[in-house]
């Protein structure tokens, strides 16, 4: 099985990130291949609404950043979004991800795989719903389906390492991608 994470948190050793090794550290002990890629260290321009990626190959025709990312999604099973909760919304790198996802709904590469989404949030589970509910739609509207969700007040770097040593929900989320349910 091959797991794709895609960490939107500009802080490489903040909560999201702390999760998402967690998780790669549960998968791999299992056999799984797990590639992480920070969203921050990739130059993802916004989408231009030209829509060549609805004709010809179904394809976005910018050039930046998102080719390597584009390549990891249709080459994952698994596809995990990680992001802190800013103003009840993901991350801007995040959301610009989302954006170009719209050779997706025209070339249908991701229909049929699993997704799951790590957020972590200052004031916890409330203020994730706004996101949860984006990604749900997100992932209906390119065939995918959702795993689970893990959210975690964490705010300071450190409070999901302090919170997983209490309970490890990341490990309850390595037991359902393991699974491999059908969508």
């Amino acid at each position: 099985m091959n797991v794709a994470i895609f960490i939107g948190s500009p802080r490489i050793n903040g909560n999201t990130a702390t999760m998402a090794n967690r998780l790669t550290e549960h998968l791999s002990g299992k056999g799984v291949t797990c590639r992480t890629y920070y969203l921050y260290h990739h130059k993802i321009q916004p989408c231009i609404d030209c829509r060549r990626c609805k004709a010809e190959d179904q394809e976005c025709i910018q050039n930046d950043g998102m080719n390597v990312l584009y390549k990891n999604l249709e080459w994952a099973d698994v596809i995990i979004f990680g992001t802190p909760i800013y103003w009840f919304g993901p991350s801007a790198q995040t959301k610009l991800m989302i954006d170009r996802f719209r050779p997706y709904f025209a070339n249908k590469k991701l229909y049929g795989k699993r997704a799951a989404l790590i957020l972590p949030a200052g004031s916890g589970e409330g203020d994730c719903d706004m996101t949860i509910e984006q990604f749900k739609r997100v992932f209906k509207a390119l065939g995918m389906g959702l795993i689970d969700v893990i959210t975690l007040q964490a705010y300071d770097e450190g409070d999901a390492e302090l919170l997983l040593k209490k309970h490890d929900f990341v490990l309850d989320l390595a037991v359902k991608i393991m699974q491999k349910e059908e969508v």
